[in-house]
């Protein structure tokens, strides 16, 4: 006798299969949801390339209080003397450029060093103890002249020289208060002061306090 088999049932339920299409980011999460734990060091390289520029590291930045920063400088005070400036006015050429210069009296003026150790910065001038007296055309020269930078800062070097002897001359001058005292405040900030009786000196300490900023 032939036993039937038994028929087997059909489950009313379908097994739920996976869903592949599943992307990498839903995937690593249920897998932490499901307790999975991984060695992200080991396994990135076994990831999808769509999950691994997901992966952020935290980035602590400090700032550090260091000497390295740029801080605003500030300006220096201009020394600025107007008696001094005018003195220049019919006195000889100290400039003196070959094959520039007209010694014309005239013209001659305070003419500034073009030196950033002097003072001087884009439309500002350097300190007016950094002057010379040159006439018109050595002015010139020295200004917008051609010639190669060196030698104008020789040339103007050489004549302040000069000049510094010619405002020792004035500082000893008993003539004009007002001409000895710009002179003694010029050398003063040159540290280039002659050596004068005390009572001189008392006078010129004095002269260089009101002839500052003038």
């Amino acid at each position: 006798m032939k036993r039937t088999a038994w028929l087997r049932t059909t489950s009313t339920t379908a097994k739920s299969k996976p869903n592949r299409a599943q992307r990498p980011e839903e995937h690593a999460q249920s897998a932490m949801k499901n307790g999975a734990v991984c060695d992200p060091v080991k396994t990135a390289g076994k990831r999808s390339p769509a999950l691994i520029p997901s992966m952020r590291v935290a980035i602590k930045y400090v700032a550090i209080n260091g000497t390295t920063a740029a801080r605003p400088q500030a300006k220096s005070v201009a020394h600025l003397n107007s008696h001094l400036r005018a003195m220049a006015r019919g006195m000889p050429c100290l400039l003196r450029v070959q094959g520039v210069c007209t010694q014309d009296s005239s013209t001659v003026v305070c003419c500034h060093s073009n030196l950033g150790i002097h003072g001087k910065a884009g439309a500002r001038k350097a300190d007016d103890e950094y002057s010379v007296w040159g006439c018109a055309a050595c002015h010139r020269w020295l200004d917008q002249g051609p010639a190669p930078r060196a030698r104008k800062e020789s040339a103007f070097m050489a004549a302040h020289l000069r000049q510094v002897l010619a405002w020792r001359a004035i500082a000893m001058d008993g003539e004009s208060a007002k001409d000895r005292a710009a002179a003694q405040w010029a050398l003063a900030l040159l540290n280039a002061l002659p050596h004068m009786p005390p009572e001189q000196s008392i006078k010129g300490l004095e002269a260089i306090k009101s002839g500052a900023n003038a």
